[in-house]
């Protein structure tokens, strides 16, 4: 096949995956090499020609998590309070013989799958599944997709891959962006609160101080109230044994 090998994963995670190899190792040592490159917010292609005639090709999406938790303000009423975000980066990658094949018509193919494989997404199974939990339901899919990427629609994959790698990018880069803005806004709610707990730690000084103040006053008012009475119940004994 012009795609040999092709796989969907979640953070380093394959989930499912669909071909196989030359015979020679090419197609397996080509997909490891890609599928440990670095994701960034574009395509990452292996340049090497060690493994001809095949190449790996891989696409991200990065998918912003916002979690959110729940604060106690100073009337007790509640506010969301928002935690660090997660990224969970979504793989789509393939090994494709150069030969029969080129590059624009694989980019078009995995931009379909990404397109195809949305709504599944958001399956526990894909979100929290192991390797291979996508694998019973998903790898069909990617076999009939790798089979008619070729076989079907060269040019209309071509003209929708365009649009739709652009909407990819943009969304990636505006997750990178709306990350860095929530950490921002972490870090203004970290320096207020600092503020707040240094202006918190004077006042509770002050309330030692004045708490220590009255007792070291009310210690001294039982004091003489003590000698007091010691004088009212122990002193005339004594005068009268006198």
């Amino acid at each position: 096949m012009s795609i040999a090998w092709s796989c969907v994963a979640r953070d380093g995670i394959i989930l499912a995956e669909c071909g196989g190899d030359d015979g020679k190792g090419n197609v397996i040592a080509t997909a490891q090499k890609i599928t440990k490159m670095k994701p960034t917010c574009g395509w990452e292609v292996t340049r090497s020609l060690k493994h001809k005639p095949y190449r790996g090709i891989k696409l991200h999406l990065h998918e912003v998590e916002a979690e959110e938790d729940v604060l106690l303000n100073n009337s007790g009423k509640t506010l969301p309070a928002q935690k660090p975000d997660h990224i969970i980066i979504w793989t789509f990658c393939c090994v494709y013989n150069t030969k029969e094949i080129t590059e624009d018509y694989v980019k078009a193919f995995l931009t379909k799958i990404v397109y195809v494989s949305e709504p599944l997404r958001a399956m526990p199974w894909w979100k929290e599944g192991g390797v291979l939990s996508a694998q019973p339901s998903f790898a069909p899919t990617l076999q009939q997709q790798m089979e008619s990427a070729v076989r079907d629609g060269k040019m209309s994959m071509l003209k929708s891959h365009v649009e739709e790698t652009k909407q990819i990018m943009a969304s990636n880069i505006e997750s990178q962006l709306e990350r860095g803005q929530r950490i921002e806004d972490l870090e203004e709610e970290a320096e207020e609160l600092n503020g707040m707990s240094k202006v918190f730690k004077n006042n509770a000084k002050k309330v030692k101080r004045f708490k220590m103040w009255q007792n070291a006053k009310h210690g001294v008012m039982v004091g003489t109230a003590v000698t007091g009475a010691v004088g009212v119940c122990v002193i005339p004994p004594l005068i009268a044994l006198l």
